[in-house]
């Protein structure tokens, strides 16, 4: 029984011991994570504390008009001219300022062939519940895909034709942007829930520091398009209004 007993108690205080130990190391490896959180904390925190001037460094930025056409700001039906007209407008604005500032001026507009030999309708839950096309793009060449003469291009911008929702894809505008040795966008245009959030996901995964212009912005959608602007594109760009962005510029 003596013997029992002994290797109880010893069994015992090996299990205290071992509990001990093992409270001790966990509280080691909490002390560990939690500093290591608060370095995780402090960098990020000091990361924002960096960023924290709202402004645009115009010496590395460029601006996107996006698929700003006379499509989209001159529509035939002067109902939804006048309507479109604000922002018109306020590109007018912006691009002045741009221009003002020496800041890169890269049009897109989007197009396809006449004969639709660069089209693929991929079956979307949108199409098919609305009936517009996955992929509707101006005719190349025709008027409709050039720009209002209020905004048109210079000589010294850049155009590129569109065939796909993003401004990257199959463009050249990327390359332009490492080339201009630009790391930050000015954008704006429409729609906002498609191919201009679709751009800025993208600039955002290119590590490009990018602004949208809220009165740049249109969409057919009113509910998509405030959602865009309001929350989606939040995650991955600074949503400004014009004057916002003209301070930001100056």
């Amino acid at each position: 029984m003596a013997v029992f007993v002994d290797v109880t108690l010893a069994v015992e205080q090996e299990r205290v011991q071992s509990n001990e130990a093992s409270a001790e190391i966990t509280q080691l490896l909490t002390g560990v994570i939690h500093d290591h959180r608060c370095v995780s904390y402090a960098a990020v925190e000091e990361m924002s504390v960096r960023a924290a001037p709202d402004r645009i460094d115009t010496a590395h930025a460029a601006l996107i008009v996006y698929d700003a056409c006379r499509r989209a700001l001159v529509p035939a039906d002067p109902a939804r001219r006048a309507a479109i007209r604000p922002v018109l407008d306020a590109w007018v604005e912006l691009i002045g300022a741009c221009r003002a500032g020496a800041v890169p001026i890269i049009y897109t507009t989007p197009v396809s062939r006449a004969d639709g030999a660069d089209v693929v309708l991929l079956p979307t839950d949108l199409s098919a519940e609305t009936g517009v096309p996955s992929l509707t793009n101006c005719i190349e060449g025709t008027p409709e895909a050039g720009f209002p003469d209020e905004i048109a291009p210079r000589p010294d911008d850049y155009v590129f034709l569109k065939r796909r929702p993003s401004a990257f894809y199959g463009t050249g505008v990327a390359e332009l942007l490492r080339l201009l040795r630009r790391t930050a966008l000015v954008i704006g245009g429409g729609a906002t829930n498609r191919g201009v959030e679709t751009t800025v996901r993208e600039a955002f995964s290119m590590d490009l520091d990018t602004v949208v212009v809220r009165e740049c912005c249109w969409g057919a959608d009113a509910k998509a398009h405030a959602y865009s602007l309001d929350t989606s594109m939040k995650m991955y760009a600074r949503v400004r209004t014009l004057e916002q962005t003209l301070a930001m510029l100056a």
